[in-house]
Protein backbone atom coordinates (compact mmCIF):
# COMPACT_ATOMS: atom_id res chain seq x y z
CA UNK A 1 0.00 0.00 0.00
CA UNK A 2 1.33 3.24 -1.10
CA UNK A 3 2.00 5.80 2.33
CA UNK A 4 0.42 8.67 2.36
CA UNK A 5 2.34 11.75 2.74
CA UNK A 6 2.75 12.98 6.17
CA UNK A 7 1.85 16.68 7.38
CA UNK A 8 5.62 17.53 7.15
CA UNK A 9 5.66 16.35 3.16
CA UNK A 10 2.28 18.73 2.56
CA UNK A 11 3.90 21.55 4.01
CA UNK A 12 6.88 21.45 1.90
CA UNK A 13 5.38 20.32 -1.10
CA UNK A 14 2.59 23.83 -0.87
CA UNK A 15 6.44 25.88 -0.12
CA UNK A 16 7.18 24.85 -3.34
CA UNK A 17 4.62 25.49 -4.82
CA UNK A 18 4.48 29.13 -3.00
CA UNK A 19 8.39 29.59 -3.94
CA UNK A 20 10.43 27.46 -6.07
CA UNK A 21 7.27 27.32 -8.79
CA UNK A 22 6.98 31.16 -9.31
CA UNK A 23 10.28 31.84 -9.07
CA UNK A 24 11.83 29.52 -11.59
CA UNK A 25 8.82 29.17 -13.74
CA UNK A 26 8.37 25.43 -13.14
CA UNK A 27 6.31 23.28 -15.03
CA UNK A 28 5.89 19.91 -15.01
CA UNK A 29 4.64 17.48 -18.02
CA UNK A 30 3.32 13.87 -18.22
CA UNK A 31 2.36 13.11 -14.75
CA UNK A 32 -0.19 10.86 -16.14
CA UNK A 33 2.48 8.24 -16.78
CA UNK A 34 3.33 8.08 -13.14
CA UNK A 35 1.31 4.87 -11.51
CA UNK A 36 -0.67 5.83 -8.21
CA UNK A 37 0.24 2.80 -6.14
CA UNK A 38 3.11 0.18 -6.39
CA UNK A 39 6.46 0.38 -6.46
CA UNK A 40 8.07 2.60 -8.73
CA UNK A 41 11.32 3.82 -9.89
CA UNK A 42 11.02 7.68 -10.98
CA UNK A 43 14.71 7.98 -12.97
CA UNK A 44 16.11 11.23 -14.36
CA UNK A 45 18.97 12.60 -15.32
CA UNK A 46 21.08 15.09 -12.81
CA UNK A 47 22.28 18.49 -13.26
CA UNK A 48 21.45 21.06 -9.99
CA UNK A 49 20.78 20.38 -6.38
CA UNK A 50 17.17 21.48 -7.41
CA UNK A 51 16.33 18.43 -9.07
CA UNK A 52 15.15 15.78 -6.35
CA UNK A 53 12.40 19.28 -5.05
CA UNK A 54 11.55 19.93 -8.43
CA UNK A 55 11.35 15.95 -9.89
CA UNK A 56 9.16 15.39 -6.66
CA UNK A 57 6.81 18.34 -6.55
CA UNK A 58 5.19 16.82 -9.90
CA UNK A 59 4.67 13.29 -8.59
CA UNK A 60 1.56 12.89 -7.07
CA UNK A 61 2.33 10.55 -3.83
CA UNK A 62 5.98 10.45 -1.45
CA UNK A 63 9.14 10.35 -3.23
CA UNK A 64 11.99 8.97 -1.09
CA UNK A 65 15.49 9.74 -1.72
CA UNK A 66 18.82 8.98 0.15
CA UNK A 67 20.51 12.00 1.61
CA UNK A 68 23.83 12.54 3.67
CA UNK A 69 23.64 10.66 6.81
CA UNK A 70 25.18 13.71 8.87
CA UNK A 71 22.25 15.60 7.71
CA UNK A 72 20.50 13.55 9.74
CA UNK A 73 22.15 14.12 12.57
CA UNK A 74 21.36 18.20 12.87
CA UNK A 75 18.83 19.39 15.59
CA UNK A 76 16.04 20.37 13.09
CA UNK A 77 16.31 17.81 10.16
CA UNK A 78 17.18 14.76 12.15
CA UNK A 79 12.72 15.95 12.71
CA UNK A 80 11.88 17.30 9.37
CA UNK A 81 13.43 14.72 6.80
CA UNK A 82 12.48 10.95 8.09
CA UNK A 83 8.74 12.90 7.45
CA UNK A 84 10.50 13.75 4.15
CA UNK A 85 11.05 9.56 3.51
CA UNK A 86 14.52 10.84 3.10
CA UNK A 87 16.63 7.90 3.50
CA UNK A 88 20.04 8.46 5.50
CA UNK A 89 22.91 6.99 3.46
CA UNK A 90 26.74 7.12 5.55
CA UNK A 91 29.04 8.73 3.48
CA UNK A 92 31.64 6.27 1.59
CA UNK A 93 29.09 3.62 2.13
CA UNK A 94 28.78 3.02 -1.72
CA UNK A 95 26.21 1.67 -4.24
CA UNK A 96 25.50 -0.90 -2.77
CA UNK A 97 23.78 0.68 0.26
CA UNK A 98 22.07 3.24 -1.73
CA UNK A 99 20.52 0.06 -3.85
CA UNK A 100 19.55 -1.59 -0.50
CA UNK A 101 17.95 1.88 0.77
CA UNK A 102 15.77 1.95 -2.26
CA UNK A 103 14.53 -1.41 -2.17
CA UNK A 104 13.43 -0.66 1.05
CA UNK A 105 11.62 2.29 0.22
CA UNK A 106 10.17 0.17 -2.78
CA UNK A 107 8.94 -2.70 -0.36
CA UNK A 108 7.18 -0.02 1.55
CA UNK A 109 5.28 1.60 -1.49
CA UNK A 110 7.24 4.55 -1.84
CA UNK A 111 8.07 5.98 -5.13
CA UNK A 112 11.82 5.85 -5.08
CA UNK A 113 13.42 8.97 -7.42
CA UNK A 114 16.99 8.04 -8.41
CA UNK A 115 19.93 10.15 -10.72
CA UNK A 116 21.36 6.82 -12.82
CA UNK A 117 24.16 9.31 -13.64
CA UNK A 118 25.49 8.75 -10.58
CA UNK A 119 26.55 12.51 -10.06
CA UNK A 120 25.64 16.15 -11.32
CA UNK A 121 26.50 16.36 -15.57
CA UNK A 122 28.59 20.19 -14.91
CA UNK A 123 28.23 20.27 -18.71
CA UNK A 124 24.77 18.99 -18.53
CA UNK A 125 25.25 16.60 -21.05
CA UNK A 126 23.48 13.37 -20.57
CA UNK A 127 26.22 11.14 -18.77
CA UNK A 128 26.10 7.01 -19.54
CA UNK A 129 23.64 5.29 -16.83
CA UNK A 130 24.74 2.89 -14.21
CA UNK A 131 23.33 -0.12 -14.08
CA UNK A 132 21.99 0.36 -10.59
CA UNK A 133 18.56 1.28 -11.76
CA UNK A 134 17.87 -1.57 -14.15
CA UNK A 135 18.78 -3.96 -10.95
CA UNK A 136 16.48 -2.48 -8.16
CA UNK A 137 13.44 -2.56 -11.06
CA UNK A 138 14.42 -6.29 -12.01
CA UNK A 139 14.88 -7.23 -8.08
CA UNK A 140 12.02 -5.38 -7.06
CA UNK A 141 9.30 -5.56 -10.29
CA UNK A 142 9.11 -1.77 -10.11
CA UNK A 143 8.30 0.38 -13.04
CA UNK A 144 10.32 2.90 -14.10
CA UNK A 145 9.17 5.99 -14.92
CA UNK A 146 11.61 8.06 -16.76
CA UNK A 147 11.91 11.67 -15.87
CA UNK A 148 13.59 14.81 -17.79
CA UNK A 149 14.83 18.01 -15.66
CA UNK A 150 15.52 20.93 -18.06
CA UNK A 151 16.85 24.36 -16.43
CA UNK A 152 18.08 23.22 -13.59
CA UNK A 153 21.58 23.60 -14.58
CA UNK A 154 20.77 27.36 -15.14
CA UNK A 155 18.77 28.04 -12.41
CA UNK A 156 21.21 26.54 -9.82
CA UNK A 157 24.23 25.91 -11.40
CA UNK A 158 26.41 23.80 -9.66
CA UNK A 159 28.94 25.22 -7.39
CA UNK A 160 27.09 28.52 -7.81
CA UNK A 161 24.22 30.40 -6.14
CA UNK A 162 20.46 30.18 -7.52
CA UNK A 163 19.55 32.58 -10.69
CA UNK A 164 16.14 33.36 -10.22
CA UNK A 165 13.31 33.79 -13.27
CA UNK A 166 15.52 31.05 -15.18
CA UNK A 167 12.56 28.55 -16.15
CA UNK A 168 12.57 24.79 -15.33
CA UNK A 169 10.63 22.14 -16.97
CA UNK A 170 10.19 18.18 -15.77
CA UNK A 171 8.53 15.66 -18.19
CA UNK A 172 7.53 12.43 -16.96
CA UNK A 173 7.52 9.34 -19.71
CA UNK A 174 5.28 6.20 -20.09
CA UNK A 175 6.77 3.50 -17.61
CA UNK A 176 8.69 0.76 -18.23
CA UNK A 177 8.58 -2.48 -16.95
CA UNK A 178 12.17 -4.56 -16.72
CA UNK A 179 10.46 -7.31 -13.79
CA UNK A 180 10.89 -10.22 -16.46
CA UNK A 181 14.60 -9.46 -17.48
CA UNK A 182 17.31 -12.11 -15.65
CA UNK A 183 19.33 -10.27 -13.23
CA UNK A 184 22.79 -11.13 -15.05
CA UNK A 185 25.47 -8.61 -16.86
CA UNK A 186 23.67 -8.30 -20.32
CA UNK A 187 20.41 -8.01 -19.27
CA UNK A 188 20.89 -5.36 -16.97
CA UNK A 189 23.03 -3.67 -19.62
CA UNK A 190 20.15 -3.69 -22.04
CA UNK A 191 17.54 -2.70 -19.94
CA UNK A 192 20.16 0.72 -18.67
CA UNK A 193 20.38 1.66 -22.61
CA UNK A 194 16.75 1.26 -22.49
CA UNK A 195 15.81 3.54 -19.75
CA UNK A 196 18.97 6.21 -20.88
CA UNK A 197 17.43 6.02 -24.26
CA UNK A 198 13.79 7.07 -22.52
CA UNK A 199 15.23 9.76 -20.49
CA UNK A 200 17.25 11.36 -23.54
CA UNK A 201 14.05 11.11 -25.92
CA UNK A 202 12.15 13.66 -23.03
CA UNK A 203 15.50 16.08 -23.57
CA UNK A 204 16.19 18.44 -25.95
CA UNK A 205 19.19 18.54 -28.22
CA UNK A 206 20.98 20.83 -26.50
CA UNK A 207 21.38 18.50 -23.59
CA UNK A 208 22.44 15.31 -25.39
CA UNK A 209 26.48 14.47 -26.26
Amino acid sequence: MTPRPTLTYRVAHAIVGLTIKPIFRLRTEGQQHIPKDGPVLIASNHLSVLDPIVIAYGVPRPVAYVAKAELFRLPVLSFILPRLFAIPLERGAGDLSAVKAAIRALKQGLAFGIFPEGTRARDGKLQPFKTGAAAIAIRTGAKVVPAAVIGTDKAWPVGQGPRPFRPITVRYGPPLDFSDEKLDKKSLQAATEVLQAAVASLLPEEYLG
